[in-house]
């Protein structure tokens, strides 16, 4: 179908003409048109032309008619895959989107389908346009922050107080679309939800609301999905520091809330960062039992003497540290009672997740801080901030309420936080189940309670000490309230389930009953009747925040509880079913023995009757033996015979068949032999002739064996004559060189008178000389004889003769006595 023809069709459903399709046509129709812009090379400008004709139609619309409100909504949903976040916000957001969710007279479908287009035009990324998306979302927190109803403003409070009903309703429903929108966002895209928030929390004036939208983040189920990205986050510094800093008894009691219920998911998820914050968290701690409710005659004296019982937000404060850089939000409700939150909670899920830093923080909190290097929340050190004897005295109270926990015995601070975690495999729900049993609840707690209350505090508060000592009141105890706890969860569960409800009997007698009636407040003073109401007012917002606060934490225990009941209601089951299937088993195992004991005695009788037949057969088996063995005898001795006489006429008639083709081998044989005679006559003579040449060889090859043998004898001797050799040539040198000396010695010597015994002496000398020089020719003669012999040989050695060489040419042969003869 063409487009024109779409168009037209949408304006007939639309207009709500009785000539349009059904609403399922019509939806086909659009999922066609999506499918062919998606299978389309260039579905922009189709698409954008079916917007341009929504447009044209929207403004023909009567905006008081919800119906056709609806259907548009409706299209838009399912023309969602193939409209871009940029059309989304510069287009249908102000036209469609944001009346939209303003209608409280919508129904829910369709209040559906505009907040699931709100958040595609959040999530869904267009690359032409990045920066409209991120100018829109930072729209739709500045419309949550400033357009929408702001609880914690008095003069948002008192203007809604003036506004007519479906005014009110229009303003409740814009700012819970607002908020559902901007949690789902936060946890389909966590990193840019947080940023957005972080980037806002730095003001003041929007804080208190957006630790309300956190709270309300952090109660959905899926926020344990990303609650490690919050626990890394700046964000999560900030909330950190804004419970430290900031003076707003509300801000801080949902922020503790908050912190409440991020404790034990941060546990789960991401115990590394939870442990890095623990100092922070121990601080938050401090100044919660250091928050001490203070009146003072300076500041609220006329406060005082109108309102007696009424107790004035905050104490004094403490100037913030200048390197946190950090804008402190003040008090939220300026004229009505702001008592400290409770740290109940929290100090019971601290305790449970580190005990042993607890103890030793609330032993010296200041050097537990200064110890860890926590940077000062405030312009003077912990030492002067915090007050170690109020905090002893507070956590005392809070400490006397749980059990001993068994990590203190085993851990100190510093092993608690180095070594594994004993609930690192631990759940939620499992947390809260385990730290709650550790607080003494009951009539114990109640005591504890009342016991607070009258205690008169004399110590300094965390922010400074005041001159005035409190008066203490006498309150009497009325009768216990009677509440139907039924009618309360019917009205919870009516008021949650988005119907139409008939409020009837509006004004119930108990809750009054539970606020004291002491005629000398109506005698005090009567203030004037704008400044009473906007009080009175502001004081019931308040409480709408803190129960709401409580109601949302309340759920979300509830919500853990019901899935830790439904593990457990699970495991209840599995040992049920375990326990019937061993009762079965048991059962069985009962009827197995009965039957294996009949069986067994079924197998005995079987046993008898057995080893009865078994004799029986044994005898008849040897008897047939014996039988068969003399059968056996017999035959094998006809056997025997048999296949004697077989064999002799087998053996008879192969001789002569052997006999036979040996005859005509024979003279086959002979005629070959005959043959090869005449073919191998000169072979014969030529092989004799071989042998004969065989056994010269060989009788030259022992010779030469004998030659070579002397060889190796003659290379020895010739070595030890050469080193004979070596010697006489060493020792010829040394004659000549003595004779040489002396010669020298007796041309030098002066003549003298010849001596007949010198005479004698040279003659023997000289004989000696002259016998020496022969022996030394001689031994010149065979030195070179054995060099002739030594050449001769390695020429012997060098050369290619054979075996069958002839002996004639062997020079070993025929020089063998020329060169073994001994010389003279």
């Amino acid at each position: 179908m063409s487009s024109t023809e779409i168009s037209r069709q949408l304006r007939l459903y639309l207009e709500g003409s009785s000539q349009a399709l059904p609403p399922s046509e019509i939806y086909a129709l659009l999922d066609t048109f999506v499918s062919d812009c998606d299978t389309s090379e260039d579905p922009e400008i189709s698409v954008h032309n079916l917007e341009n004709e929504l447009q044209v139609i929207r403004d023909t619309f009567d905006l008081s008619e919800c119906v056709q409100t609806e259907a548009l909504l409706s299209v838009l949903r399912r023309l969602e895959p193939v409209l871009s976040s940029t059309s989304l916000i510069s287009t249908w957001f102000d036209l469609v989107l944001r009346p939209a969710l303003r209608e409280p007279k919508l129904s829910h479908k369709a209040i559906a389908q505009a907040k699931d287009l709100v958040i595609v035009a959040l999530e869904k990324s267009d690359n032409r346009f990045p920066e409209i998306q991120g100018e829109f979302r930072r729209r739709v927190f500045d419309l949550y922050l400033l357009d929408a109803f702001n609880e914690a403003s008095a003069a948002d409070v008192l203007e809604w107080a003036d506004l007519p009903k479906d005014q009110r309703n229009q303003r409740n429903i814009w700012k819970e679309n607002l908020e559902d929108i901007l949690v789902v966002f936060g946890l389909d895209q966590p990193e840019a939800f947080l940023m957005q928030v972080f980037h806002c929390f730095a003001s003041p004036s929007s804080r208190l609301q957006l630790i309300g939208l956190l709270n309300r983040y952090t109660t959905e189920p899926l926020f344990e999905q990303h609650a490690s990205v919050l626990a890394t986050h700046p964000l999560m510094s900030s909330t950190l520091t804004s419970l430290l800093v900031d003076n707003s008894t509300t801000a801080c009691a949902i922020g503790l809330t908050t912190l409440t219920k991020l404790l034990p998911i941060f546990a789960v998820k991401n115990c590394v960062a939870l442990k890095g914050m623990l100092p922070q968290l121990l601080a938050i701690l401090a100044r919660i039992l250091c928050w001490h409710a203070m009146s003072s005659d300076e500041e609220h004296g006329g406060v005082e003497g109108e309102y007696p019982e009424q107790v004035i937000e905050g104490s004094r404060v403490l100037n913030t540290n200048p390197d946190l850089q950090w804008e402190r939000l003040e008090l939220s409700f300026d004229s009505t009672a702001a008592p400290a939150p409770s740290p109940r909670q929290y100090f019971t899920f601290l305790y449970y997740l580190f005990p042993c830093n607890l103890i030793a923080f609330l032993r010296d909190p200041a050097g537990y801080l200064t110890e860890r290097k926590v940077e000062r929340a405030y312009a003077v050190d912990w030492e002067d901030a915090l007050d170690p004897e109020q905090i002893k005295t507070k956590s005392e109270l809070l400490l006397r309420q749980h059990v001993t926990h068994p990590q203190i015995m085993w851990h100190n601070a510093e092993t608690e936080i180095s070594d594994l975690e004993f609930f690192s495999q631990y759940d939620t729900d499992r947390i809260l189940r385990n730290s709650h049993p550790g607080w003494q609840g009951g009539a114990a707690s109640k005591i504890l309670t009342l016991t607070e209350t009258k205690i008169i505090s004399w110590h300094h508060v965390i922010f400074g000490s005041t001159n005035s000592t409190p008066s203490m009141q006498t309150v009497e105890i009325r009768t216990k309230p009677r509440v139907s706890l039924q009618d309360m969860v019917n009205t919870s569960i009516a008021l949650k389930s988005h119907l139409d409800v008939d409020i009837v009997d509006t004004t119930p007698i108990w809750p009054y009953a539970l606020f004291s009636s002491d005629p000398r407040s109506q005698n005090l003073g009567k203030p004037e009747p704008g400044s009473s109401v906007a009080q009175a007012i502001a004081g019931l917002q308040r409480e709408v925040l803190l129960l709401r606060n409580e109601l949302n934490f309340e759920s979300w225990l509830a919500r853990e509880n019901v899935r830790q009941i439904g593990r457990l209601f699970e495991h209840k089951i599995r040992s049920r079913n375990a326990e019937v299937e061993r009762q079965n088993l048991h059962n069985k195992l009962r009827e197995n023995k009965l039957l294996i004991g009949n069986l067994q005695r079924k197998l005995k009788e079987h046993s008898e009757q057995t080893e009865m037949t078994k004799k029986k057969y044994a005898d008849w088996n040897a008897e047939l033996s014996r039988k068969l063995q003399d059968l056996r005898e017999q035959k094998r001795k006809w056997v025997s015979e048999t296949a004697a006489l077989r064999l002799a006429e087998k053996e008879l008639r192969a001789q002569f068949v052997a006999q036979g083709n040996l005859l005509a081998e024979a003279e086959r044989r002979e005629s070959q032999l005959q043959t090869s005679i005449k073919e191998t006559e000169h072979k014969v003579a030529r092989l004799k002739d071989y042998e004969q040449r065989i056994e010269q060889h060989t009788a030259m090859q022992k010779l030469w064996d004998v030659d070579v043998q002397k060889y190796k004898e003659q290379t020895d001797m010739m070595k030890v004559m050469l080193s004979k050799y070596k010697k006489m040539e060493l020792q010829l040198g040394t004659y000549e060189m003595a004779h040489s000396a002396m010669e020298e010695q007796a041309r030098k010597a002066p003549p003298r008178r010849p001596r007949t015994s010198s005479a004698t002496e040279f003659s023997r000398l000289k004989e000696e000389n002259t016998k020496l020089h022969g022996e030394n020719v001689e031994l010149k003669d065979e030195i070179e004889e054995l060099k002739a012999m030594v050449e001769l040989l390695r020429a012997q050695v060098s050369g290619h003769s054979g075996l069958l060489s002839d002996p004639t040419r062997s020079p070993v042969m025929g020089s063998a006595t020329a060169v073994l003869r001994p010389s003279p």
